[in-house]
C-alpha cells in the first residue's frame, strides 16, 4: 500500500481547525457546558485490543504499543479538541476518501475532518496535529491542563543543528532567552530564582548536547497547556496553537503511544514522536520532564 496521490495537496502553512468538513462523519463537537471537565480526565488509555509484541523496560513494565494493536477505522479517533480518545499511534485500515495532503515542518500529513495521519512502511497511522495547528477555545471540550515549567533559559545556547527546520527554533530561542533575562532584571522574584534556574537550564542543555537533541525554550510569563502529548498556548489572536514542547516543561503522565528508548549515554528515556522526556523530581513529586527534540526524526 502506497500513499494516495489523488488527494488535494496543501503546502506549508499553519493549519486551522474547522467545525465540520463537508460530508464528515458526525462526532462530538466540543463542550457547551460552562463547567468543562479537566483535560487530565481524558488520558486513560483505550483498551489494548489486538495482539502484538510487548515492550519491556528495565523497570519491568510490559505493554503493547498502539502500533501493534488491532487496526481501527479512520473515523474512530476523536479530533484533538473533542471529547474521547485520540488513538495516536494506532494503525488505520485505510485513509478517508476525501482527505487532503499537508506539508508541515518537513513532513507529509494526511488530513480529514480535523484528524491527521502519517504514512510509514506501507501503513497509515493516526498522529498528533502538526506544530502551528490552531483552533478556537470554544471548540475545546476540556478545561486546559496547565503544565509547570521547571526552569527557564536566560542565556542563548548554541546547538549542533542538523535539520534546517530547527534554525527557526534557534532564532526564537535567542529572542526568548533575551526576554527572559530582561524580565528577571525587572522582577525581584524572578531575579531571586534566576541563578538556580540558569544552573538547571545549563545542566539540561549540556545533556541535550551530549544526546544530540535540540531544545525549544520556555518563555517567562507564558502559560503552557498539555493534553495527550500535545503542548499548546494561547496565541496573540486568542486561539489555542500547538507548539514544540518546551524544555523544562513538566507533565504527570505520558500518552499511550510513548516509547522507551536508550540514547547515546546508555540510559533509558521516554519518547513521544520526536520529543524526549526524562524522569525528574520537583518539589518532592515525580514528573516527566521535556528534555529536547530529535532533529533527524522521520516517519
Amino acid at each position: 500500500m502506497k500513499p494516495s496521490k489523488s488527494a488535494t495537496t496543501t503546502r506549508q502553512g499553519a493549519p486551522k481547525a474547522t467545525s465540520r468538513a463537508s460530508g464528515a462523519v458526525t462526532r462530538n463537537a466540543g463542550s457547551s457546558s460552562t463547567q468543562k471537565p479537566s483535560a487530565a480526565t481524558r488520558n486513560a488509555a483505550p483498551s489494548q485490543n489486538g495482539s502484538g509484541r510487548t515492550v519491556t523496560s528495565s523497570s519491568g513494565t510490559h505493554r503493547t504499543p498502539p502500533a501493534d494493536r488491532g487496526r481501527i477505522d479512520y473515523n474512530k479517533p476523536s479530533r484533538f479538541y473533542d471529547h474521547g480518545h485520540h488513538y495516536y499511534g494506532y494503525r488505520i485500515h485505510s485513509l478517508p476518501p476525501r482527505h487532503s495532503v499537508h506539508y508541515h515542518f518537513g513532513r507529509r500529513y494526511y488530513y480529514y475532518d480535523g484528524l491527521y495521519y502519517y504514512y510509514r512502511g506501507g501503513v497509515y497511522y493516526v498522529c498528533r496535529p502538526p506544530f502551528g495547528y490552531y483552533f478556537e477555545p470554544d471548540y475545546y471540550y476540556y478545561t486546559p491542563w496547565r503544565c509547570r515549567v521547571r526552569y527557564y533559559a536566560y542565556a542563548d545556547h548554541q546547538y549542533h543543528i542538523i535539520n534546517d527546520n530547527y534554525n527557526t527554533i534557534a532564532q526564537q530561542n535567542a529572542i526568548i532567552a533575551q526576554n527572559n533575562a530582561t524580565l528577571a532584571r525587572q522582577q525581584a522574584e524572578l531575579q531571586a530564582q534566576k541563578a538556580k534556574q540558569a544552573q538547571m537550564a545549563s545542566e539540561s542543555y549540556q545533556l541535550a548536547m551530549r544526546l544530540g537533541l535540540m531544545q525549544s525554550y520556555a518563555a517567562v510569563g507564558q502559560e503552557y497547556f498539555y493534553d495527550d502529548g500535545v503542548f499548546f498556548v494561547m496565541n496573540p489572536n486568542g486561539r489555542y496553537e500547538t507548539i514544540i514542547p518546551p524544555a523544562g516543561a513538566l507533565v504527570e503522565e505520558l500518552p499511550d503511544d510513548y516509547e522507551v528508548v536508550v540514547l547515546k549515554d546508555g540510559r533509558e528515556y521516554f519518547k513521544v514522536d520526536e520529543t524526549i522526556y526524562r524522569m525528574t523530581v520537583s518539589d518532592g513529586k515525580a514528573y516527566f520532564e521535556v528534555l529536547g527534540q530529535i532533529q533527524d526524526y522521520t516517519w
